[in-house]
């Protein structure tokens, strides 16, 4: 119930649900002021410079592992595959902007910094999507660029971060019985490794944080950049809100 609620309640705080509820709230009670903050807020939410800035300020820094560093074990995080599934039942994996997790963790294996990846998210079911989860059809990725199945466990059943920490921990006390003793790279995004960091440290697995897709890399102080509106501006903000608003209720939760 947690789940589902927390997606309804992160559509009405997005930055684009405030500047339409601004413009809903001009049209029903003909109050100016109401124009104004909804033309603000898309001026504000849209400014480039601004969101990267913001962005930067809150992402994790990107680690660098060091020469002769190991690992234990690579856990990647989901949430960048999807199934897309046509009238004929034909499955079509597609990957989306945050699959640097995935390519950042092959090469890292690639280079011997794990001889093992941990692969943790379910299947989205908010709108009954059908298909295998997410952690399978990365499996499969995986294997097709040469990995060894035996290096990879997969985790199935998480539906969010706190689910992915607390199914690897899981997973991680079937498979070794000195799992808490041994050290692990978290790969995730930036902005997703403070959350992240939290539940994992909260359940005990000592892992290093290894952020990917970092979104505040292209902040310049240029005129076009600092001027110039963009919908890049709004989607930084909603991974940030969208956060925000995640660390709340994980601390409420007692998640983190």
């Amino acid at each position: 119930m947690f789940y589902y609620l927390s997606k309804v309640l992160y559509g009405l705080v997005a930055p684009v649900s405030l500047v339409l509820i601004a413009f809903l709230l001009y049209f029903i009670s003909g109050v100016k002021r109401w124009i104004y903050w909804a033309f603000g807020l898309t001026l504000f939410f849209s400014n480039p410079f601004i969101a990267q800035t913001v962005m930067g300020w809150y992402e994790v820094e990107p680690y660098f592992v060091k020469p002769n560093e190991r690992y234990d074990a690579l856990i990647i995080l989901g949430g960048f595959i999807s199934n897309y599934e046509d009238d004929e039942g034909r499955i079509r994996v597609v990957y989306n902007d945050g699959n640097d997790r995935m390519l950042q963790a092959i090469s890292l294996y690639k280079a011997g910094v794990s001889k093992k990846i941990i692969y943790t998210a379910g299947k989205d079911t908010v709108f009954g999507k059908k298909g295998i989860s997410e952690a399978e059809s990365g499996k499969k990725f995986l294997l097709k660029c040469g990995i060894p199945e035996t290096d990879i466990w997969i985790e199935t059943g998480s539906l969010n971060t706190f689910e992915n920490a607390y199914y690897t921990k899981k997973l991680l006390a079937q498979k070794d019985k000195d799992w808490a003793s041994k050290k692990y790279l978290l790969i995730t995004s930036g902005f997703h490794m403070r959350r992240s960091l939290g539940c994992f440290e909260k359940q005990g697995i000592p892992v290093q944080a290894y952020s990917t897709d970092i979104r505040s890399i292209q902040s310049k102080f240029t005129i076009m950049n600092t001027l110039m509106p963009t919908y890049g501006g709004f989607e930084l903000w909603t991974y940030l809100f969208k956060e925000w608003i995640g660390q709340v209720v994980y601390w409420f939760k007692g998640y983190i």
